[in-house]
């Protein structure tokens, strides 16, 4: 038949293709290229043998054309990306165990904690990231359950949910890390949904944001919520949600606006309180008023290169700030070696973010650019906060500045997430998402023989005309 001497074209080609992954998109794109010009032979009078042939001889020698394309088609390893992230990790590795005067980090072997995530990270960067796509409901879920495991049974600390498991701490306001990714899951397997995958959206984001008012965290729930609203924004300008993306975005906007004022209502006096400690913090010499003023002055008395002279209002001493090394440790280095390391650490997360925000831009997958977009956010937004508060002009408390504040819970995970991003940055051009359109898609919610029928898994349908079967 025709079409078997197509395919055995097609399998030789592939053959001389090394990267398994790579083969069937190729060996499609070679299919469809041979069965077009087929059909242009036949539509000039050959028959279906003959123009098959034709269109084979056409292509060239099937081992010749494979090197080829085995030349094209390999993974993209990430080495600027990768050498950035350990940049990262290394400062933060050497700062929090020469920067602890307190000699914890050296007495517990800091070091250990960033061999653990450098490992975890290398693991998520080999990993085929295609996993998320395949049980995007299933993680979303997982997630929450996690959640709600962590949040109920902890104990309160400092006005805030924890857990001590074997002695170590376990912050729970960490997971906000992992929400973004996991609520990017449940936006690409809602796509193709019209009204009903945007509603059903807006849904999932409401028991992350519950738990996060559970634990309290402001800046864990912002990070979440900005994040949240700006995936489901670029996936519907996308088209990924159906062609009314003017009413999608009204759809999105109006909730959001109604939940923005009411957040604001009920810790009205508390975000005020923020922002005028932020203007004038030398006007409230206590509590957040106090550690803004103390870093303005640390960083008022830095120099360029060196330690910083003691500013005049602490002449007895500067006194451990809040959670040290930690939370204010890009303040605590520029007073010890100067400005030009605060300069330095944000030109590399700054570089590091333009990096990745222009390789999600370059995304051809729907699941490839939800997952590199959140984690991109979930850096970005972690980073910004922790910079600006850090120059003490933070609105909120910063989470951690990823792989350089201290935290082994953050580490980790931070490691996890970027692990996964870069794997969709070395593979995601091979990715090809399930084929669909709206027509062919069951309905989110149906009513068969009397039942509610909820369909997650979307019920996409594919055609198999002209499709190129290894």
């Amino acid at each position: 038949m025709p079409s078997d001497e197509i395919k055995k074209y097609c399998d030789t080609v592939c053959a001389q293709i090394r990267w398994k992954k790579a083969r069937n998109a190729a060996a499609q794109e070679i299919w469809d290229h041979i069965c077009d010009q087929r059909d242009d032979y036949i539509a000039r009078g050959d028959d279906e043998e003959t123009a098959a042939k034709k269109a084979v001889s056409q292509m060239g020698d099937a081992v010749a054309v494979g090197s080829e394309l085995d030349k094209v088609h390999r993974p993209k390893p990430q080495w600027i990306m990768i050498a950035l992230t350990g940049t990262l990790m290394l400062i933060g590795m050497l700062a929090n165990y020469f920067m602890d005067v307190s000699g914890y980090a050296q007495l517990h072997f800091a070091i250990f904690p960033f061999i653990a995530s450098a490992a975890v990270f290398l693991l998520c960067y080999c990993l085929d990231f295609t996993v998320l796509g395949k049980y995007p409901i299933s993680i979303y879920f997982i997630t929450l359950a996690v959640s709600m495991m962590m949040v109920l049974p902890g104990r309160m600390m400092n006005g805030r949910i924890v857990w001590y498991v074997a002695g170590f701490r376990i912050d729970p306001v960490y997971l906000s890390l992992v929400y973004p990714l996991a609520y990017s899951l449940l936006v690409y397997a809602m796509r193709d949904r019209g009204y009903a995958g945007i509603i059903f959206c807006g849904m999932g984001y409401i028991p992350f944001a519950v738990i996060l008012g559970l634990i309290p965290s402001a800046s864990g729930l912002a990070l979440f919520t900005l994040s949240a609203l700006i995936v489901l924004c670029f996936a519907v300008i996308k088209g990924w949600f159906g062609e009314n993306k003017r009413n999608y975005l009204l759809l999105i906007a109006l909730p959001a606006a109604c939940i923005a004022m009411i957040l604001f209502a009920a810790r009205s006096s508390y975000i005020i309180g923020r922002v005028s400690t932020v203007i004038d913090p030398y006007s409230k010499r206590t509590g957040e008023g106090y550690v803004v003023s103390l870093v303005r002055d640390l960083l008022g008395s830095s120099k360029f290169i060196g330690r910083g002279s003691m500013p005049a209002a602490y002449a007895g001493g500067i006194p451990k700030m809040s959670v040290y090394s930690t939370d204010f440790m890009l303040t605590i280095l520029t007073h010890s070696m100067g400005w030009i390391v605060f300069i330095g650490i944000s030109a590399i997360v700054a570089v590091f973010a333009c990096l990745g925000l222009r390789k999600v831009a370059r995304q051809k997958s729907v699941l490839g650019s939800l997952v590199s977009l959140s984690v991109m956010l979930t850096f970005v937004l972690q980073s910004l906060s922790y910079i600006m508060g850090n120059a003490g002009y933070g609105v909120m408390s910063s989470i951690s500045l990823p792989f350089i504040s201290y935290g082994k819970m953050a580490l980790l995970i931070n490691s996890a997430l970027i692990g996964f991003m870069l794997s969709v940055f070395r593979t995601g051009d091979e990715f090809k998402d399930g084929a669909g359109s709206l027509p062919g898609h069951r309905p989110l919610f149906s009513l068969e023989g009397g039942r509610l029928i909820i369909d997650l898994k979307g019920g996409r349908r594919c055609s198999l005309t002209k499709k190129y079967c290894p």
